[in-house]
């Protein structure tokens, strides 16, 4: 349960760090070039999904938000993962 807890925590940082990153250092014009990059794997799902039009969301507001989620959640579990790995190469390695 702790490693869930930190994938999350660690998946959310990174979010919120490439959010800032890219608002705050990056020119205009590159930030509107590098700034869809980050929600790249979760914007396939979620225009496959505005694409069935289901009215109102919010004006689409709602999309937005949920890739910024759904990253968050996909970020978080590669962070899992590693963990994950990392945690089984330890306890080899203890346990010998």
């Amino acid at each position: 349960m702790a490693r869930l807890a930190a994938a999350l925590g660690i998946g959310l940082g990174i979010e919120v760090l490439e959010a800032v990153f890219v608002v705050s250092f990056l020119p205009p014009r590159w930030a509107a070039r590098i700034g869809d990059l980050p929600l790249q794997p979760a914007s396939y799902l979620v225009t496959l999904l505005s694409k069935a039009e289901h009215p109102g969301f919010e004006g689409q507001v709602g999309y937005f938000l949920f890739a910024v989620v759904l990253q968050w959640l996909i970020y978080s579990g590669g962070v899992y993962l590693l963990l994950a790995i990392s945690g089984k190469k330890r306890d080899a390695v203890s346990g010998q």
